[in-house]
């Protein structure tokens, strides 16, 4: 069993048992800590590199966001606020020609990029899809009357759009260019009546990955809710 499982197998028991004690409910916000996914022992610094980015524009066909500046920064501010590595930022220029996977597994690539001190440091890089699509469907509400007071169903069509976040992730040693960790993640999110992709849209769904990927190598915690019966 994975540790995120364990954790959230310990809250759901305490949530039963209260839940099987009682009868008023109450909400609560529960957190649990993580220990990091890698134990990076050795190294005292991280370059976090620039990302390669990939991604599908069906709805809104002229996204105007540099990706991989919001996900390099913001990455970079987070890690100097949360660990205690340096951080660096390291320019690279990626072969558009070849595929994401096969130049993140390319360890003679990452040997010849410049970084100063290789000795005892990290680059942090990987690629980065951001897309959206139309889903458009059918959306089910439940009205009433102001005159009559009377309920029923009202169902309409209604514009919908999918926001999908996936970043492959690698953790590289500098000096050798070799894979230290590698980690896959993923959000989408859909939205109603809205038909263009801003900022606060794309932060709304990076922000649900951000803390996983700093998680890789700081201690961070999982928050949620649990409904509760009081006795």
């Amino acid at each position: 069993m994975t540790r995120t499982a364990l954790v959230w197998l310990l809250i759901f028991s305490a949530g039963f048992f209260s839940v099987a004690c009682g009868a008023k409910s109450t909400e609560v916000q529960i957190s649990a800590p993580l220990r990091p996914k890698y134990v990076a022992k050795g190294y005292q610094k991280i370059y976090i590199a620039d990302f390669m980015i990939t991604g599908q524009q069906q709805m809104d066909r002229d996204v105007n966001i540099n990706v991989n500046k919001e996900v390099k920064e913001t990455l970079r501010s987070e890690f100097k606020d949360k660990s205690g590595y340096q951080v660096d930022s390291l320019k690279v220029e990626y072969d558009q020609g070849k595929k994401p996977e096969e130049v993140l597994k390319d360890s003679s690539f990452w040997i010849s990029q410049q970084v100063q001190d290789k000795k005892g440091s990290m680059i942090l890089a990987g690629a980065v899809e951001f897309s959206n699509f139309e889903k458009s469907g059918l959306v089910t509400q439940r009205v009433t009357n102001p005159r009559t007071g009377d309920e029923r169903n009202i169902t309409n069509s209604r514009e919908r759009m999918q926001l999908v976040l996936a970043i492959d992730l690698y953790l590289l040693d500098a000096q050798t260019g070799e894979k230290l960790f590698q980690e896959n993640f993923k959000e989408e999110q859909v939205y109603d009546d809205i038909s263009n992709v801003s900022l606060p849209l794309f932060y709304d769904v990076f922000e649900k990955i951000a803390p996983k990927i700093v998680g890789i190598l700081v201690p961070y915690r999982v928050a949620g809710s649990r409904l509760l019966l009081e006795p």
